[in-house]
């Protein structure tokens, strides 16, 4: 395996010149995600015409030539399992190569099972086994070793004949759209901001708390991320959910009261005791009736299992005329999502948020005449 690390933007400019004309680009990048909210990318692999080159995103280089190449329609990316991916481009490229072909989905869609890694992966259709041991390696240390760069650069090696064997089948089966579109979903969701306001809705165990609870959770969990979004902290650095729950059910008036909730850090009151405060207050200053209702879970609906048991079944009957796994239509946590879309969401909250990937390409255009009663 032979690979270029690419130090100047001579080396890049003459790369991307050579890759130009690749209708297919074999694509990964390594990131670290240890403190930050977001992902801080390290190492771009890329391996097309049969030239593999390692680009180090720290350097002062100009990346357009190689942006340029990933943008480009008509040249497909190929990543595995590119959901992380999508957000480090999103976050310091400013954009998200398009299209991509996700062959961990793709595996998916061939009824190969669910969320194949890529070494088991490379080890089924090639029989080569790879040393994962630098998996969860520091990756922004410079200079890199040599065991780093190695593993950097099979990443995409073995990610392009692996790709071959596997569009060979999706493509005979005519199925190539569905997966390239299910990364472009992945990329709309990753994009997308839950409005303030209904931040909270998906804090574990807020289905817990009562109406003025939950007033006090709904400030906190907007503050929190903005604050994440702010500092670029990992929310849990932040303030940890459970303590946001904890914290919205005791309400307590001072810093003191606020260090003696149960499991609360020093740490978390320390550096944000006072905007925690505020919070409080502002949950506590809402009148009764504006405060939001208490939260049902889907099993606290009567028809829950019913309703679910008959979408599936809907679900199952589609996806065996179109001869793709059921649970790859839809999981059961999508079955779910459609359900609470329908149920729990007002007319206002639907407009402000994406909608079920049931209702989204390419699960609608199969879907939409078995669940006519659930398209709203």
């Amino acid at each position: 395996m032979q690979y270029q690390v690419i130090q100047s933007q001579f080396e890049l400019n003459e790369f991307a010149k050579h890759i130009s004309n690749a209708q297919v680009v074999a694509l990964d990048t390594e990131f670290m995600r240890r403190r930050t909210l977001y992902p801080e990318v390290a190492l771009i692999q890329v391996y097309a015409q049969n030239r593999l080159a390692l680009i180090d995103p720290l350097l002062e280089l100009d990346l357009s030539p190689l942006w340029n190449i990933f943008k480009n329609p008509s040249v497909l990316k190929v990543l595995h399992s590119p959901s992380e991916d999508i957000e480090v481009f999103q976050k310091f490229a400013g954009f998200v190569p398009a299209p991509i072909f996700d062959t961990q989905f793709a595996l998916q869609v061939l009824g190969k099972g669910n969320c194949v890694g890529f070494a088991n992966m490379v080890n089924t259709i090639l029989e080569v086994e790879i040393d994962k041991s630098e998996s969860r390696t520091n990756w922004l240390q410079r200079p890199l070793t040599q065991k780093q760069l190695d593993y950097a650069a099979s990443d995409v090696f073995y990610l392009m004949p692996c790709f071959e064997s596997i569009y060979a089948q999706i493509s005979e089966r005519g199925l190539t759209d569905i997966v390239i579109a299910e990364s472009e979903l992945v990329a709309k969701k990753r994009a997308f901001m839950v409005p303030d306001d209904q931040v909270y809705l998906d804090i574990k165990n807020a289905w817990q708390l009562k109406p003025r609870d939950l007033a006090v959770l709904k400030e906190l969990a907007a503050w929190r991320r903005n604050k994440a979004e702010k500092k670029n902290l990992a929310l849990s650095f932040v303030l940890k959910e459970h303590n946001m729950v904890e914290i919205a059910k005791r309400r307590p008036t001072s810093l003191s009261g606020l260090r003696n909730v149960p499991g609360i850090e020093a740490m978390e009151v320390n550096r944000s005791g006072k905007e925690i405060l505020a919070c409080i207050e502002k949950g506590k200053s809402i009148s009764e009736p504006q405060c939001p209702q208490k939260l049902l879970r889907l099993i606290d609906y009567p028809n829950y299992k019913k309703a679910a048991k008959e979408l599936t079944a809907k679900i199952k009957h589609v996806a065996e005329s179109n001869d793709i796994p059921a649970d790859v239509l839809a999981s059961k946590k999508q079955v779910n999502q459609l359900i609470s879309w329908n149920w729990k969401k007002t007319a206002e909250e639907r407009a402000s948020l994406l909608k079920p990937d049931l209702l989204q390409p390419w699960r609608y255009e199969l879907v939409k005449d078995e669940l006519t009663d659930w398209d709203v």
